[in-house]
């Protein structure tokens, strides 16, 4: 009884032991929120599109998950978000609950009047304890440019959080190479349906000649030829039509195998070192 008691603590205890451990390998990352705060002579659509790009750009730096543009705009309240939000915990508190992020980067957005050129200052928040702090701002020159600024001060911005895993170029990565032609050639496979094609051929003409040896006979002499003669003539005719059915089955998949044996020439990409795999094959 002492043994069961044993047996099962281990078994619980086991299984606590891999509901953790799997409970800390698939930790959620952190989820990140672009609040558009005051904007000065630019206009809704415009403040979405850069709250956008700075949430991609975020998102492909770091490890996290980051929402902006007209997706937070519909989770915040229709007249917007008040130029003192930050300073008011209710308000914070009201933003993290409607966009379920456990982060806040607010952003301020002027167009400095300059050659289209914006400044954007932002303000991370974090509503679980209260922090905040002012980040560097940022001057865009274009919103073609955006995308690329952002992700430059992506590890300004959040310095707190983890950076995505890049893969590694020129080092132990995936790896190109020809794989060369391959000829037409008898396999394994083909060498053996091309045997029994050899020995279908073989039993249909043995049992074809049998069988017509012994109708002869009975063709030259009737009287001496029984049913059951008769009934053997036609068991040795139908193993003769049996052979020669085997013996063209063979040949076909023996044809098949041969002109699907071949090659061409193409590009193969080998799993890298480290676990990432890719595949591609080009022929030419």
């Amino acid at each position: 009884m002492n043994q069961v008691n044993h047996f099962v603590l281990a078994t619980v205890t086991a299984a606590v032991a891999t509901l953790a451990t799997a409970g800390v390998a698939h930790a959620e990352p952190i989820k990140v929120a672009i609040v558009p705060g005051i904007a000065v002579n630019l206009d809704a659509a415009r403040v979405d599109a850069l709250s956008q790009e700075l949430a991609g750009a975020l998102q492909a730096e770091l490890d996290i998950v980051a929402t902006g543009g007209l997706e937070v705009r519909r989770q915040l309240p229709a007249e917007g978000v008040p130029p003192d939000c930050i300073a008011r915990p209710e308000c914070i508190q009201d933003v993290a609950q409607r966009t379920g992020a456990s982060q806040l980067l607010f952003v301020v957005m002027i167009d400095t009047g300059t050659g289209g050129a914006i400044q954007i200052d932002t303000t991370w928040v974090e509503p679980a304890t209260g922090k905040s702090a002012s980040r560097p701002a940022l001057d865009i020159a274009a919103l073609s440019d955006a995308r690329a600024r952002f992700a430059a001060a992506a590890t300004e911005l959040l310095p707190d959080a983890p950076v995505r895993p890049k893969p590694v170029v020129g080092g132990p990565g995936p790896a190109t190479k020809m794989a060369p032609a391959v000829p037409r050639h008898f396999t394994t496979p083909a060498k053996i349906t091309a045997a029994a094609s050899l020995v279908g051929l073989g039993v249909g003409i043995g049992f074809g000649l049998r069988a017509r040896s012994k109708y002869n006979e009975c063709e030259a002499d009737p009287s001496h030829c029984s049913q059951s003669d008769r009934d053997g003539i036609r068991r040795l005719g139908l193993a003769a039509d049996a052979g020669y059915l085997v013996a063209i089955g063979s040949a076909i998949a023996t044809s098949v195998l041969f002109a699907t044996s071949g090659k061409e020439a193409h590009l193969v990409v080998e799993p890298s070192a480290d676990g990432l795999s890719v595949g591609a094959v080009g022929r030419f």
